[in-house]
């Protein structure tokens, strides 16, 4: 894998991450509001796009 694309990826997962974090620890404190299971789903969202990208880009298809 390219280095810019490798930087890329390991940046789309933790930013997934870290909105998963947020939303799931804020929904256990607080409660369900309609902006946590927004920012819930845009993790798992931005989680399937590095998912996808980093397994495009992987150095093992040629």
């Amino acid at each position: 894998m390219k280095p810019q694309v490798e930087r890329r990826c390991h940046l789309l997962i933790g930013l997934s991450l870290v909105l998963l974090t947020i939303g799931i620890g804020y929904d256990f404190l607080v409660g369900t509001k309609l902006a946590d299971f927004l920012v819930i789903l845009a993790g798992l969202f931005l989680g399937w796009v590095a998912f996808l990208y980093c397994l495009g880009n992987a150095s093992f298809w040629g």
